[in-house]
C-alpha cells in the first residue's frame, strides 16, 4: 500500500517539475485588434482600479509588439491643445481636468508640470509658432474669456469674447477677433497683448481669422454642409477686402506655412459627399484629392507637403463637417502623406482605431501626434 502512495506521489512531482520547465503559452487570440505601443488601440485602454494611474487610468502595460517602438501613448489623461516647443524635442499640453501645463518627451516617460495655474472650463490654447506663448481661451459660465500664456509663469489677460485668434507667420504679433456693434472686429497687439490697433470691422460675425501671410488675412465664414461658404481675404496694405473661393457648402481650410495654398474640404456643386482638395491662392484655383476627410484633421509638415488623417468609412448621407464638429460622428483613421506639387499621396500608418485630431509633425517628419478625440489622450508615431 505504502509502495503504491510512493509512486503516485514521485508521480505528481514528476508532472510538476516538467510543467515548470514547459514554455509560457501564447497568449489568447485578442479579437483582432492590433496590440500597438504596448496597449490596446484607443477606446479599450483597460481602466485603473482605486489607487492606479492619473485620473483613473492604468499605465501601459510592458507588451512585447514588432510596433511597439513606432506608437507610443504619451499619457494616460485627457489633453487639450499639443504644441511642439521650439527645438522640436518636448511636446507641450494642458490637462484636461484643472488645466495644468506640462510638457513631455517623446516616449511619455519624463512629463514634467510647467506651472501651477488651475483653468476650469479650458476651450483651447492657440500656440505661437515654438510654443513660446499661447493664448488661452475658457469659459466662464456663458461668457468665453482668454488670456495670454507668456513663458510658464506670466499670463497678460485678453479682452472678453474673443472669438478667433491667429499668430502672424513670424508669430511676434498677434490678431483676434471680437463682436462689437454686430460687427466682426479685427484687431491686432505685439506678442505682450499690448498696444492693441483696429484693422477691419465687418458685417461677418461668424467668420474667423487666419493670418496666412505678413500682409493677409483669410476670414471663413462659419462651416456647415447646410450652408454655403466662403473665403474672404483682407489686406492691411491695400485696405482691400475681397472674397476669393466660394460658394461651397461646409467649407474648411487649413493653410500652408507660406500662404499659397490651402487644403480644403467641403460638398461641390452638384455633390452629395464632402471632398478634400488643394486651392492655389494665386492662380485661384481647387484640385481634387480624392480623399475625403477634414483640415482639422492635417497639418502642414513645409511648404509643399501634409499629413492628414482620412477616415477609412464614411456612412453615406453623413452630413459633414456638421456630424463630426458635434461629435456625433467619431471616424477611425488612417495617416497619408500628400505632396502639394504633384497631389501624389502615400499610405503612412493604418493600424488601431484612432479619431485623430490636433495632429502635429516635426520638422524633420521624422514624428507624428495626435490626440485620440474619443478619450483625449497624446500619441506619438515615429514616421521613419
Amino acid at each position: 500500500m505504502f509502495i503504491i502512495l510512493g509512486i503516485a506521489a514521485l508521480g505528481v512531482l514528476l508532472y510538476v517539475a516538467y510543467r515548470a520547465l514547459q514554455p509560457s503559452a501564447p497568449a489568447p487570440d485578442d479579437g483582432g485588434q492590433t496590440i500597438v505601443g504596448g496597449s490596446l488601440p484607443s477606446p479599450a485602454i483597460p481602466q485603473a482600479p482605486a489607487g492606479g494611474g492619473s485620473d483613473g487610468t492604468t499605465p501601459l502595460p510592458d507588451l512585447p509588439s514588432i510596433a511597439e517602438e513606432r506608437l507610443v501613448r504619451l499619457t494616460d489623461f485627457p489633453v487639450i491643445s499639443p504644441a511642439l516647443n521650439k527645438d522640436d524635442t518636448r511636446v507641450l499640453f494642458y490637462k484636461k481636468s484643472g488645466g495644468d501645463l506640462f510638457s513631455t518627451d517623446f516616449t511619455g516617460k519624463t512629463q514634467e508640470k510647467q506651472t501651477n495655474l488651475t483653468i476650469i472650463g479650458l476651450i483651447e490654447a492657440i500656440w505661437q509658432r515654438g510654443a513660446g506663448r499661447g493664448v488661452v481661451r475658457y469659459a466662464d459660465a456663458d461668457i468665453v474669456k482668454a488670456f495670454l500664456q507668456i513663458g510658464t509663469s506670466t499670463i497678460a489677460i485678453l479682452p472678453q469674447g474673443i472669438t478667433s485668434v491667429a499668430w502672424s507667420p513670424d508669430g511676434g504679433t498677434l490678431a483676434y477677433t471680437f463682436i462689437r456693434d454686430d460687427r466682426l472686429e479685427l484687431v491686432i497687439t505685439d506678442a505682450t497683448g499690448k498696444n492693441p490697433r483696429s484693422l477691419l470691422r465687418t458685417p461677418l460675425t461668424d467668420a474667423s481669422v487666419a493670418w496666412i501671410t505678413s500682409d493677409l488675412f483669410v476670414f471663413a465664414t462659419a462651416p456647415s454642409g447646410t450652408a454655403e461658404g466662403y473665403f474672404f481675404v483682407f489686406s492691411r496694405r491695400d485696405n482691400s477686402f475681397v472674397k476669393i473661393f466660394g460658394p461651397q457648402r461646409g467649407l474648411m481650410g487649413l493653410w500652408s506655412p507660406d500662404g499659397a495654398t490651402a487644403v480644403i474640404s467641403g460638398i461641390p456643386a452638384g455633390k452629395k459627399e464632402t471632398e478634400l482638395a488643394l486651392y492655389n491662392r494665386a492662380k485661384k484655383e481647387s484640385l481634387p484629392l480624392q480623399l475625403a476627410t477634414l483640415p482639422e484633421k492635417c497639418v502642414w509638415a513645409d511648404a509643399g507637403s501634409l499629413f492628414c488623417a482620412v477616415p477609412k468609412i464614411i456612412p453615406p448621407g453623413m452630413m459633414l463637417p456638421d456630424a463630426y464638429l458635434t461629435g456625433s460622428f467619431n471616424s477611425s483613421d488612417r495617416i497619408v502623406r500628400i505632396d502639394a506639387a504633384t497631389r501624389a499621396v502615400s499610405p503612412v500608418f493604418d493600424e488601431g482605431d484612432f479619431d485623430m485630431t490636433n495632429i502635429l509633425v516635426t520638422k524633420d517628419k521624422k514624428r507624428l501626434f495626435f490626440v485620440s478625440r474619443r478619450d483625449g489622450m497624446l500619441w506619438a508615431l515615429k514616421l521613419e
